[in-house]
């Protein structure tokens, strides 16, 4: 191998860990519909964002039926959920995301991707085109796969279908363009 090819090696390999994480997500969410197995892939700003964009019209009914929101999404942090309003949530969103059809044989996720700070990734998740390399000025469909870096934990998603960071509140911010 020349050096210049030994170069692309090690970048390619140094990125690895993120496309892996990226794709860990999306086969648990959009391929199997696995709820539990795609959290762990998510970073805890995500799920606290989610969770209260989940709640946020039904928080009169929550805290009627007596739960108080902010414990609610507190316990949604967490890497495996025990709450009862885990299944709800669980069900609306693989059914809500339902209509983007990957599967493993004709779906990746992007090379190179793009900082975005220096512990956050801006990756793609495309459809593979024919040969499995998309030419230069050639366009393509891509959801974008906003990846955060954290000690231990390492890549978790940070934010899908948007590149922008969210931010918790009542309401959060995510920014979603579908």
């Amino acid at each position: 191998m020349d050096p210049e090819q030994e170069d692309e090696a090690a970048v390619l390999a140094a990125q690895a860990p993120v496309m892996q994480a990226a794709w860990a997500f999306a086969g648990a969410y959009w391929v199997d519909r696995d709820m539990r197995a795609a959290w762990r892939a998510v970073h805890p700003t995500l799920r606290r964002c989610w969770a209260q964009a989940w709640l946020m019209p039904l928080i009169d009914q929550a805290r009627a039926d007596g739960y108080d929101p902010d414990e609610v999404v507190e316990a949604f942090t967490a890497d495996d959920v025990d709450h009862d309003l885990w299944q709800p949530f669980a069900r609306t969103q693989i059914k809500q995301d339902a209509t983007l059809p990957v599967d493993r044989e004709t779906w990746g996720v992007k090379v190179n991707p793009d900082f975005v700070a220096p512990d956050v990734m801006l990756v793609r998740l495309l459809p593979v085109p024919a040969g499995g390399v998309i030419q230069p000025g050639e366009t393509y469909m891509s959801v974008p796969l906003l990846m955060r870096y954290d000690e231990g934990a390492g890549w978790r998603l940070l934010n899908f279908v948007s590149e922008q960071i969210p931010e918790p509140g009542w309401p959060p911010r995510l920014d979603r363009s579908s």
